[in-house]
């Protein structure tokens, strides 16, 4: 009696084992959508429910997908270089709106020397002509192709961050974009950096 039930619960084991080789080698094979798609085809062809069996290229689907995908992975490069510059943008904005209510402070305290008051109106005029020039800068260099950059212009540098444009960025760009900020700023090329957002 004791061998009996060994020996069913060995016949239910390997039972057990072939429905799960059959349904793993059906899934890997052939999807259920591949099936359908088959079956489909097979009936709108020849009118009638019991299709003949008939292959289906994937390879459209396949390319589609692969153009899907990349083009997702663009979407999702162009959000990340716009967060990128929005935050840019903005922590640029932060820090230049605490120096200036600083300055501010200075030019209307009654504490302050009239030599004090003097340099930080000198700066904010100077701060307000490099917001200006940050401005044009950025909107040429968008005009030149670039999906977005951002210029900060402070008295020890220019920092230049572009879009990675297609191909990366080269020399001959490289060069274009400091000679556009050198010209409109007037500064030493020492000071300027040129980098791109990847």
């Amino acid at each position: 009696m004791v061998s009996l039930k060994r020996r069913g619960a060995v016949y239910g084991v390997i039972g057990l084992m072939l429905c799960v080789a059959v349904y793993l080698n059906w899934s890997y094979f052939q999807s259920p959508d591949t099936l359908t798609i088959a079956d489909q085809a097979a009936s709108e062809t020849t009118g009638s429910i019991y299709g003949a069996v008939t292959a289906v290229d994937h390879t459209e689907t396949a390319d589609a997908e692969e153009k899907k995908d990349e083009k997702t992975s663009d979407e999702s490069k162009d959000t990340k270089q716009t967060d990128y510059f929005a935050q840019a943008r903005l922590s640029r904005e932060t820090a230049r709106d605490e120096a200036l209510t600083m300055l501010r402070e200075t030019v209307s305290s009654d504490s302050a020397s009239e030599d004090a008051k003097k340099q930080a109106s000198e700066k904010i005029t100077q701060i307000a002509g490099n917001t200006v020039k940050e401005e044009r800068l950025e909107s040429q260099l968008k005009s030149k192709g670039y999906a977005d950059a951002v210029v900060y212009i402070s008295d020890e540098t220019i920092s230049v961050i572009v879009s990675s444009p297609k191909g990366g960025l080269n020399a001959s760009s490289t060069a274009a974009i400091s000679d556009m900020v050198l010209s409109e700023t007037g500064a030493q090329a020492s000071m300027l950096r040129v980098s791109e957002a990847k």
